[in-house]
């Protein structure tokens, strides 16, 4: 045989190992700077999970029961260094469980020293301990991301959405309520009407004080308006949940509500 009839075989071989299907590209990182980060807890809390957003030497977010806010330098190049000022905290009455993580992430926040972000993943590390974040902006199956950091969040003003309420519920009694202009707000408890004031805050909707007509409603009609109620107030968090306009109350009452068409 000749020698190029013996060497053909291991050709074809050598071909046919380096023609392998072609490794996938990782995403690029997040950027830090905008991106909504959530807290990813081992033991994750009722409602509203711990989240915070960077930018332009501050950083504000939600600890799992209150607001904070606080300023900070860093250094992007290289070792990617992180140093978080004095962490100013609207203190608010919650649940054991969610004060409890709240203390421990702002306790390791306010350490943190330096941060990585792999794809959609930030890890920041320091003195007190590691937290890891997952980007929150344009996230689905269910995640809360603020109104404001959807597309077209903060496009509120005109809009109506209805109460997701049991089917046995009379549709026409359903809890309903429209932004009727840009700081005035106007809806239906189920059992009264009610009108009051919302606002843009550090790029999050906030209610103002809501007030409502005197009827008494008793049964079902009253216990409806009475989960409405507990879930809007000047503290409740409103977030996005695909199609829903969510409210939760720092109590963690929370209340749906679906855009009418």
């Amino acid at each position: 045989m000749r020698p190029i009839d013996i060497l053909a075989p291991f050709g074809v071989a050598v071909l046919l190992f380096g023609c392998g299907s072609p490794k996938q590209k990782e995403p690029p990182p997040r950027p830090f700077a905008g991106t909504l980060w959530q807290v990813m807890l081992e033991l994750p809390i009722q409602g509203e999970q711990p989240n915070m957003r960077f930018g332009d030497g501050r950083v504000e977010g939600f600890g799992g029961c209150s607001r904070f806010a606080a300023r900070y330098v860093q250094d992007s190049v290289g070792a990617r260094a992180i140093a978080i000022g004095r962490i100013e905290i609207d203190r608010r009455l919650c649940n054991p469980s969610s004060q409890a993580a709240e203390t421990r992430v702002l306790e390791v926040l306010q350490s943190v020293s330096s941060y990585s972000i792999t794809a959609d993943t930030m890890t920041m590390s320091g003195s007190g301990g590691t937290l890891r974040f997952h980007a929150a902006d344009g996230m689905s199956q269910g995640v809360p991301v603020p109104v404001a950091a959807t597309p077209g969040g903060t496009a509120l003003k005109g809009t109506r959405w209805m109460g997701v309420v049991e089917v046995s519920v009379d549709p026409r009694n359903a809890p309903w309520l429209e932004f009727v202009t840009a700081d005035r707000v106007s809806g239906y408890t189920g059992c009264n009407m009610l009108s009051g004031t919302w606002r843009l805050e550090g790029g999050e909707v906030r209610l103002g004080t809501l007030m409502t007509t005197k009827r008494g409603c008793l049964g079902p009609a009253g216990d409806l308006e009475k989960r409405v109620l507990a879930a809007m107030s000047e503290q409740s968090r409103v977030t996005r949940e695909g199609g829903k306009l969510v409210f939760i109350s720092p109590a963690g009452a929370r209340f749906e509500f679906t855009e009418a068409k």
